[in-house]
């Protein structure tokens, strides 16, 4: 399936609850209503002060239809029950919410990262895969236009390197809200998934593995050198305390070089170091998360068996262990 499609499945009305009413929980609620156009068949579970997230809700006219409710168990009892969730409370509660959505019989697509531990995010895996339910990894960026039409145009290149920039600035506001890491997953378990997802979509049958990495001691800065079967070399430099925000992908090719700077909405992609233009319904499809949600949804349905580009989630906590060994390796 193509991005298309995707952003069409968004809109499908398959009855969802949303576990987690912070903000990523309300950001979630802020695309399924956007794309469907309305919070009919949409639950939000907020464990904590759900009388407070009603108040919340019930000031918005788009959120009309909308139940809030405590928990998952009690999602299960309202009329159009759900057949699907989306994990977005607290990292150290991913595996305890997936569980519990898992355990109604439900498909579920749990934000990133999948748990506090690659052993944690496992039983997840095995859970998943004994209730013969879907269990999809949140990684939003992966789903970028500039990315896919990009990639599709380097078909064949051979991709010698690649270098992933991610800089953001300290109380970011992002989707509304001012952006938090939670102190359970440090800088780079925690900014893993997108990197491996991202380079995934150029390179999508290469086996990654991670050749070195370092996080300083505050925890505001990181590298990740991953490698490939194939000789190739692919790096990733965060920083959460910069200037500006930043999001930027250089791509080396044998025959030449290309970038995309996603900082913004729309990737600004050069090839050669001239300008290369986004295809217009490529520029349509605005939202990432969208996008994330309709591949979920087009999965759910059983239109498609990949929920995520580059990867499954077997994959990413593959490289997750990975990363646990090296960092523990370079503090020795």
């Amino acid at each position: 399936m193509k991005l298309a499609d995707f952003w069409r499945a968004a809109a499908l009305p398959i009855p969802l609850v949303i576990v987690g009413g912070g903000r990523w929980g309300r950001t979630w609620l802020s695309v399924v209503v956007a794309a469907r156009g309305s919070a009919e068949g949409v639950v939000l579970a907020a464990r904590s002060r759900p009388d407070e997230v009603r108040t919340w809700a019930a000031a918005r006219a788009e959120l009309a239809g909308l139940t809030v409710v405590p928990t998952v168990a009690e999602a299960m009892l309202v009329d159009r029950q759900p057949q699907a969730a989306i994990i977005s409370s607290r990292p150290r509660d991913h595996v305890r919410d997936g569980m519990d959505a898992l355990g109604h019989g439900l498909h579920v697509l749990v934000e990133k990262p999948l748990g506090v531990d690659p052993e944690s995010g496992r039983t997840l895996v095995a859970a998943a895969q004994h209730m013969k339910r879907i269990l999809a990894v949140g990684t939003e960026f992966a789903y970028l236009p500039a990315f896919h039409q990009l990639s599709e145009e380097l078909a064949g290149a051979d991709i010698a390197d690649m270098t992933l920039i991610w800089e953001d600035v300290e109380n970011e506001v992002r989707h509304g809200a001012t952006k938090t890491r939670h102190e359970e997953t440090g800088l780079l378990y925690d900014l893993l998934p997108h990197a491996y997802s991202i380079f995934r979509v150029f390179v999508p049958n290469a086996g990654l593995w991670i050749g070195a990495a370092q996080e300083s001691p505050d925890g505001r800065q990181g590298c990740i050198e991953f490698r490939d079967d194939r000789g190739g070399r692919y790096e990733f430099c965060c920083h959460t305390n910069a200037k500006a925000r930043r999001r930027l992908l250089n791509i080396r090719t044998k025959s030449g070089h290309a970038s995309i700077d996603f900082s913004g909405v729309h990737g600004l992609m050069t090839i050669n170091s001239e300008p290369h233009a986004l295809e217009p319904h490529m520029a349509e499809m605005a939202s990432t998360l969208r996008l994330e949600l309709g591949a979920f949804l087009s999965q759910v349905m059983g239109a498609t068996d990949a929920a995520v580009f580059g990867g499954d989630v077997s994959g990413l906590l593959a490289v997750q262990e990975d990363l646990k060994r090296t960092l523990a390796t370079a503090g020795t």
